[in-house]
């Protein structure tokens, strides 16, 4: 083994500097390619190092170990691994490990199909009404066309495959283009609430994205409201009442003091009486 010399297929590349420790790179693939993985290790001219062991990996096992020698032209250190990407198995993380003192370095490639994603993370609709939930892969920059597209609905933690053949005045599946998918929902209830899932399958695999829906009934918005004015119409309730409850004391209090009136006019009645009648026998 030697210095790794480059051939070009599709080349990936990975400069790391010592000082960076660890570094990733995410690969998109939409379909089966022959990739050149290339981790290129800098390294100090101070530091004097004749060799470094360097193993790969694919996930946590080890898929080849190779050992650097030295270019006294640079102090880049290079070392290469091809995959023929064909298959879902062979997609994943691979990682070459530079066995450095006294740390060691990893650059990892991430290989993936590409993921997509809802157009509104969220959407809020209501009863009765429909709504359309849109998912595209890819940018204005990078477009992807997967083979076909599937759209689920979660049964509790399971996710069930939508079939508009089956439902077809419930659910309706349109694709304008090959990287956007969107799904109508008609006669909105409160249990089409959830998550939908958009798949997108490619000829390596296939990945999903999420686009999540709230149903909700028209007295909805009126709640706050609706709270609002129960709590005033306790409030006024609760004035009336202490006011009809202060009358009623009120009343109460003028009753009494007018028995207490009327009582002490007849106390005093009675002994004016008295003191008439002991005049007259006087006399």
């Amino acid at each position: 083994m030697g210095q790794a010399h480059c051939i070009p297929i599709l080349v990936v590349v990975l400069r790391v500097l010592y000082s960076s420790r660890e570094v990733l790179k995410t690969i998109i693939l939409q379909s089966p390619a022959e990739l050149e993985l290339l981790c290129s290790l800098v390294l100090k001219p101070s530091m004097d190092v004749e060799e470094i062991e360097v193993v790969w990996k694919k996930e946590n096992e080890t898929i080849k170990n190779d050992r650097i020698f030295k270019n006294e032209s640079k102090n880049s250190w290079c070392s290469r691994h091809e995959v023929n990407v064909t298959t879902r198995d062979q997609l994943g993380s691979y990682t070459c490990v530079y066995k450095t003192k006294p740390e060691e370095v990893n650059s990892t490639f991430h290989l993936q199909v590409p993921e997509p994603h809802g157009k509104s993370e969220r959407i809020i609709s209501y009863v009765g009404d429909f709504v359309v939930l849109a998912c595209l892969v890819g940018s204005e920059t990078h477009q992807y066309n997967p083979s076909s597209w599937v759209w689920y609905t979660k049964n509790g933690s399971e996710q069930v495959a939508i079939n508009t053949t089956l439902m077809p005045e419930k659910y309706t599946i349109t694709q304008e283009h090959a990287n956007m998918t969107k799904l109508k929902i008609m006669g909105l209830s409160e249990e089409d609430t959830g998550v939908y899932s958009c798949e997108a399958v490619f000829p390596l695999g296939a990945r999903k994205g999420e686009v999540s829906l709230k149903v909700l009934t028209y007295m909805t918005p009126l709640k706050p409201f609706l709270a609002i004015a129960a709590e005033v119409v306790l409030f006024v309730a609760i004035i009336f009442a202490y006011e009809a409850c202060t009358k009623k004391k009120e009343f109460q209090v003028e009753e009494v003091e007018k028995e207490f009136e009327q009582t002490e006019t007849l106390k005093t009645e009675d002994s004016n009486g008295v003191e008439n009648s002991t005049r007259q026998r006087k006399v």
